[in-house]
């Protein structure tokens, strides 16, 4: 393993291997949901964001996941409806951006960051949303 393959994977196992999101990645994932969620999801995430109002269907209120899964914050299910590269059986079709390749590609495009370490920062910033997420549920 080269010295940047080692440091990106123990950068990524130091932040998300403590089995519970910190201050610092509910930062990072209230950032990355401000600039790319909520202009359809809302700023609070009630579903209720400008661009969302166009769609035949609004997007959900991303506060109350938990609830509607009996108290329990399906963890695995937003990581997988924000990845987008899984389809997910009974989701039909989604009008949502597949962030997982834009992430992708957003890393790949760093001359740093080789495609095994840009799969490492793409579910890094997913895993920093689902966080955030998880952070903001009205239970």
């Amino acid at each position: 393993m080269s010295a940047k393959t080692s440091m990106a994977a123990g950068l990524f196992v130091g932040l998300f291997a403590a089995g519970g999101a910190t201050a610092t990645e509910d930062t990072l994932g209230q950032e990355i949901y401000q600039a790319r969620c909520a202009v359809c999801h809302g700023a609070t995430g009630f579903g209720d964001g400008i661009i969302g109002e166009l769609f035949a269907k609004r997007p959900g209120n991303l506060t109350t996941l938990a609830k509607a899964n009996n108290g329990a914050f399906p963890f695995s299910e937003v990581f997988q409806a924000i990845d987008g590269r899984r389809e997910i059986a009974g989701h039909g079709r989604s009008e949502m951006p597949v962030w997982g390749d834009y992430f992708m590609v957003d890393a790949i495009e760093d001359p740093g960051i080789n495609e095994k370490n840009a799969r490492f920062v793409t579910q890094g910033r997913i895993l920093s949303i689902v966080y955030y997420l998880e952070s903001i549920q009205n239970r």
